[in-house]
């Protein structure tokens, strides 16, 4: 039997990577929302909370038959190349040889594409 003691901290950091994770996707609700409209941002956001719930029901009793060291070997690899990719681009930048990403402009232009009605959406919800 697992005690809170030993499946505490795993727990624990997997709850506060998830927490961090709703809160990023509630700020692009909110972001989307104040700019095109409530209504599809908080469509799309249950259409997204509805797929996310049909996929842990259909796809999470499969993770049981999966070897837990396979398992373990394939997370790290990607974690290993993911974080890898990010140092890359950190040093690349802090080198000079790219340029800093431009938060603002990034901004602008979003909520500039945000904003702009097209024939597909003027007929719908926004």
């Amino acid at each position: 039997m697992i005690t809170w003691i030993h499946a505490g901290p795993s727990v624990a950091a997997a709850f506060l990577g998830s927490l961090v994770e709703c809160v990023e996707a509630a700020t692009i609700v909110l972001a989307v929302g104040t700019v095109r409209g409530w209504r599809s941002a908080l469509a799309g956001a249950l259409a997204g909370v509805a797929v996310l719930a049909g996929l842990v029901g259909l796809l999470g009793p499969a993770l049981s038959t999966i070897p837990v060291s396979l398992l373990q070997v394939v997370i790290g690899v990607l974690l290993l190349l993911f974080g890898l990719s990010w140092l890359r681009k950190a040093v690349m930048r802090a080198g000079g040889v790219m340029p800093l990403r431009d938060e603002q402009r990034a901004f602008a232009s979003t909520t500039a594409t945000l904003r702009i009605p097209t024939a597909t959406t003027s007929r719908r919800w926004d």
